[in-house]
């Protein structure tokens, strides 16, 4: 597909004009794109909703937060105002509002790159558990285009309801317990809590370690493992 760099903005609006229609665009295309999957989709009308839509999965209702990017990363936090607002604020002393995404807020993320139309499809507990306000687009690939996570995986007893509600509301037994029935090999072999989680395994190019507690990185590794499985 070519790329559409070449055709943003031809009408030349004005900067915060054409901001803002790019995240209605983003939506659009999101929401068209589950819709070609064959997923029944609702679009929040409230702007400042927690979530930006949601799917409908043989009846489980999948909330999800949609951010959109003419560039090279997603920006993953809620309750913030654009770029320069933010900026301005930070210049005279006011603290952001910004806040990682988190589960209260959406089950997952869909980030659109504006630039061909390419989807990632991220769960919000691995946005949280990575405590990152921007993803690199290039450390998602693992989520690229992976629409079918929906779906469940019927072959390893995960539904999509498992799907939905994630795994952090799960005791560390629980996780145990599915690491060994899917035979996942753990990262944290010593059960440390304050870990320094594999990049390549969960997002492959970002900047800085990943550390977690023992828990969540039971949770990231049934994550990566369920991703690398879908074909």
């Amino acid at each position: 597909m070519k790329n559409f760099k070449d055709n943003l903005n031809i009408t030349e609006l004005k900067p915060g004009s054409w901001r803002s229609m790019l995240g209605y665009a983003g939506q659009e295309i999101a929401l068209g794109r589950l819709l070609s999957c064959g997923f029944n989709v609702a679009r929040s009308l409230w702007r400042d909703g927690k979530y930006d839509g949601a799917l409908d999965v043989d009846n489980v209702l999948i909330k999800i937060e949609i951010k959109s990017s003419t560039r090279t990363n997603y920006p993953v936090s809620s309750g913030g105002r654009g770029g320069r607002q933010i900026r301005q604020e930070v210049k005279s002393g006011k603290e952001s509002r910004e806040e990682i995404l988190k589960k209260d807020d959406a089950d997952f993320l869909v980030g659109v790159s504006l630039l061909d139309g390419s989807c990632c499809v991220v769960p919000i507990e691995v946005v949280s558990i990575c405590k990152r306000k921007s993803l690199p687009i290039k450390s998602l690939e693992i989520y690229r285009e992976k629409f079918k996570i929906f779906l469940g995986f019927k072959n390893y007893g995960i539904t999509t309801e498992d799907i939905k509600y994630g795994f952090s509301h799960k005791s560390i037994s629980q996780l145990e317990k599915i690491i060994k029935k899917l035979k996942i090999t753990r990262s944290n072999l010593k059960k440390k809590d304050n870990f320094n989680y594999p990049k390549e395994n969960i997002m492959k190019t970002i900047r800085n370690n990943i550390k977690t507690d023992y828990k969540d990185s039971l949770i990231l590794d049934i994550w990566s493992f369920l991703y690398r499985s879908i074909k």
